[in-house]
């Protein structure tokens, strides 16, 4: 069976061959085709023997040609696309190659990388069964130290039934200074009452009285104008939201020269922006320009000194190297 499919191939090619190769070695070799129709006569002399058939014989074989070249081209064609196709598996096998390369450059170092956490891990284990020892020993020696805190307890029980009876007697005398504290307090609020009272009367009166000193003085003295201005800020400009409240300022007139001044016994930032809006509303009503501004006081705290720095206002206290001339 096998003999057989390999002789029937043989003829195929050896057919296809002739059909090929055969009409241009004829034209190419006259001995050849002499031979050819020789052959041609001897064996079909009978049946064909005109020219007309061996022509349609030669067409015959001419169509057979052609058939086996457009088979020749169909099995060329589908070669380059199986070609083709092969390009391309190419590339992909280089592509994955050249992946493969890169994952296996990544396991490498994914390995070296597990082998030094591998060696850590050893140096961590090792360093763990130190502390495990350690932990032991620890272990009993806290061991003994419950021992003894079982013994302090039993001591601190005993002490505490002690504190408890003090607490006691603690408590009974906690009651008793309780309402003599009561008693103090109610006492104590009541002379700061009085006290606040009297010191409230105490600083008007000084205000008043060293403002008539300073007016005495500057008058008889030195010449200089003092006047008491005092109006109605209709508009609630000085006190902002409440209109209709009475404002007063002391004025020194010398030579041309405007000067504000204000006399308190005491001066918080508050008070320091209120006398600059008191200016401010002197110089707005009578269209008058302040030329300086003066606060004098015993007690000014230092965020109303600030204050008075920057807005250019001199302060006199109670502590002459802290003067501020502006």
């Amino acid at each position: 069976m096998q003999r057989a499919k390999k002789s029937v191939i043989s003829k195929v090619a050896l057919k296809e061959m002739l059909i090929r190769d055969l009409p241009e070695l004829l034209k190419e070799d006259p001995l050849l085709r002499d031979y050819v129709a020789s052959l041609f006569k001897e064996n079909f002399a009978e049946k064909r023997t005109t020219e007309e058939e061996i022509k349609a014989l030669l067409e015959e074989i001419k169509n057979l040609r052609i058939e086996s070249e457009k088979r020749w081209e169909e099995h060329s064609k589908r070669f380059e696309e199986q070609t083709q196709i092969l390009k391309e598996h190419s590339k992909r096998l280089e592509e994955h190659s050249k992946r493969i390369e890169e994952q296996t450059q990544i396991l490498k170092e994914h390995s070296k990388r597990l082998e030094e956490q591998t060696q850590i891990l050893k140096e961590h284990s090792k360093r763990l069964e130190e502390h495990s020892q350690i932990l032991k020993e620890h272990s009993k020696k806290l061991e003994e130290h419950s021992q003894i805190l079982k013994e302090h307890s039993k001591r601190l029980e005993e002490h505490s039934q002690i504190l408890k009876e003090h607490s006691k007697k603690l408590e009974e005398l906690s009651q008793g200074n309780k309402i003599l504290m009561e008693e103090i307090l109610a006492l104590r609020k009541r002379q700061d009452v009085q006290i606040g009272a009297l010191g409230a009367r105490w600083g008007i009166k000084s205000e008043k009285t060293f403002r008539n000193a300073v007016k005495g003085l500057l008058e008889e003295t030195f010449g200089v104008k003092v006047e008491h201005y005092e109006t109605t800020d209709l508009e609630g400009e000085v006190f902002e939201g409440f209109p209709g409240k009475r404002v007063e300022i002391d004025l020194i007139i010398r030579d041309g020269e405007l000067i504000v001044a204000e006399i308190k016994s005491s001066v918080s930032p508050a008070d320091v922006l209120l006398f600059e809006r008191k200016v401010k509303f002197f110089e707005k009503k009578e269209g008058r320009k302040v030329t300086r501004k003066i606060i004098i006081s015993p007690m000014i705290d230092d965020e109303a000194k600030n204050f008075c720095k920057s807005l250019e206002i001199t302060f006199y206290t109670d502590v002459p190297d802290k003067e501020e001339g502006l």
